[in-house]
């Protein structure tokens, strides 16, 4: 695990799981840039990155708006030439049922979390296919895979990073770029915490750390994996759903027709802004 020199771009990088790849990878010798909304979170994060890496950088940006990331990717090109990974972290969702969701919520949690990813993505790849060598990671999520109540918003733009990420899969892996998709179950971040109330709840065991999940993102990066789903058991879960769709749904719909029908507890209808899940 030696990053030596590699210029890592990470968006949502203030908080959460994004923070955590921050200093992981400045620990391991890569130039690491990170981006996101709040300038107060990045200035925290940077703080800490700058013991370890001196050459670190933390850039205000809101992927969500594609000027913001073409100015973005134009002062990291022009200081550092290149980009070898670019992790798509950044996201916004929120916990209300689709029928008292307004299209404008819904259409944010698109522009940052798919669009996003598209923008940096497409402004990055260039490069990447010229030197013929780059790793493109999405953060996804368990909700990629398995639609769940009360989050079709969420659940929609993850099944969407995953769908771009295995046709970006077959498109670039001949020309010697990588691209990983991970998808965690809940996360121990200030999103999971802002909907703690909130039901369904997550069991306790299957909540993740993001030094967890930091630690099997760079796993999945040394080994070129294409995707990974964590924990085991939503791995398994997933599986299952995949192989026996019919039975899924049907046991899936008895455990959850209540919360299914239970109207959200959330009074404010906006996404919870967060750097990264």
């Amino acid at each position: 695990m030696n990053f030596t020199d590699q210029v890592v771009l990470i968006t949502g990088a203030a908080t959460g799981i994004g923070r955590c790849l921050a200093i992981d990878f400045a620990k391991l010798g890569a130039v690491v840039i990170g981006c996101g909304r709040s300038k107060e979170r990045l200035g925290r994060t940077l703080s800490e990155l700058l013991v370890i890496s001196p050459a670190a950088r933390m850039i205000p940006c809101d992927v969500g708006d594609q000027k913001q990331v073409q100015g973005m990717m134009d002062e990291v090109f022009g200081a550092f030439g290149r980009i070898d990974i670019l992790i798509n972290n950044a996201g916004v969702g929120m916990r209300k049922p689709f029928a008292e969701t307004s299209v404008d919520v819904i259409e944010e949690i698109m522009r940052t979390n798919y669009l996003g990813m598209v923008y940096c993505t497409r402004t990055a790849l260039p490069s990447m296919i010229a030197r013929g060598e780059g790793h493109i990671v999405n953060i996804s999520s368990v909700a990629g895979k398995i639609g769940t109540p009360n989050l079709s918003g969420y659940c929609a733009s993850k099944f969407a990073m995953n769908g771009l990420s295995e046709s970006l899969y077959y498109e670039l892996k001949p020309l010697g770029i990588n691209v990983s998709v991970i998808c965690p179950g809940p996360v121990r971040t200030d999103f999971s915490r802002a909907f703690v109330n909130n039901k369904p709840k997550a069991p306790a065991f299957l909540t993740l750390e993001p030094e967890t999940v930091s630690r099997l993102v760079i796993r999945a990066i040394v080994k070129k994996k294409f995707e990974v789903v964590m924990p085991w058991s939503l791995a398994l879960l997933s599986r299952a759903a995949h192989m026996t769709p019919g039975l899924f749904r049907a046991v899936a719909l008895r455990a959850v027709r209540f919360y299914a029908l239970e109207r959200g507890k959330i009074e404010d209808n906006s996404p919870q802004r967060r750097g990264g899940r």
